[in-house]
């Protein structure tokens, strides 16, 4: 891996894990200070459990730590928003201004701000993108990559492939902390499948002896 830092945005507080967990785990064994910056604390997910919101977002919280001890990411900030509409949009921006200024990464990660189709995921992307492009036009130093990770959509194309053959276990081991989740929705074997896909059916790319990968789309400011 080439990123000396990296900040990972999830809008819920799964989506790192389900959209490039074995790419975390990659950076981090490759040496890489990586950072997750969760936005919103998933109060308003499904449950099947009769759980109240509050309830619900002590317990995501719970969850998303466990995921990132699995992932060894070295900084896991919480933002704990109940959405992104609103007045909360504009905190979003303002924390993460001072989230990017403070970590200082070589990358960024996002959801596609386009092609995503949950409207939070979006919501949050296109609110990353306007700071950065309004840091880039005062002058301030921005990252150098941004990339989109699949999480609800997978791409009609990308510009990388990252082989997670070898983090298949943690990454899979990251998504089922998350067990609220899954009580409705099993993201592991579904998320599995597309990055089996990837790997078995990549060729421009090369990475044809892998046995599961992540792609990434990649955004100019």
């Amino acid at each position: 891996m080439s990123s000396e830092s990296a900040l990972i945005i999830s809008p819920h507080p799964d989506d790192l894990e389900i959209g490039m967990g074995g790419t975390a785990a990659k950076m981090t064994e490759s040496g890489a200070q990586v950072a997750s910056l969760v936005v919103t604390d998933g109060r308003r997910s499904t449950n099947v459990s009769g759980l109240s919101e509050d309830q619900v977002s002590e317990l995501r919280k719970a969850e998303v730590r466990k995921a990132t001890g699995f992932l060894g990411l070295d900084v896991l900030i919480l933002l704990g928003l109940h959405d992104v509409a609103g007045d909360n949009l504009s905190v979003l921006k303002g924390e993460f201004d001072k989230v990017i200024k403070k970590v200082r990464p070589s990358e960024i990660y996002i959801p596609h701000p386009e092609i995503d189709k949950h409207p939070t995921h979006r919501a949050v992307s296109l609110a990353v993108m306007e700071v950065m492009r309004e840091m880039s036009q005062a002058g301030a130093e921005i990252p150098g990559s941004i990339w989109c990770y699949e999480v609800w959509t997978p791409f009609p194309s990308y510009d990388r492939i990252e082989d997670i053959s070898k983090y298949i276990d943690v990454k899979s081991s990251a998504i089922n902390a998350h067990k609220s989740q899954l009580e409705y929705k099993n993201y592991t074997e579904g998320i599995l499948g597309l990055n089996r896909y990837r790997a078995v059916f990549d060729e421009r790319h090369g990475v044809t002896d892998g046995l599961y990968a992540e792609v990434f789309s990649e955004l100019k400011i």
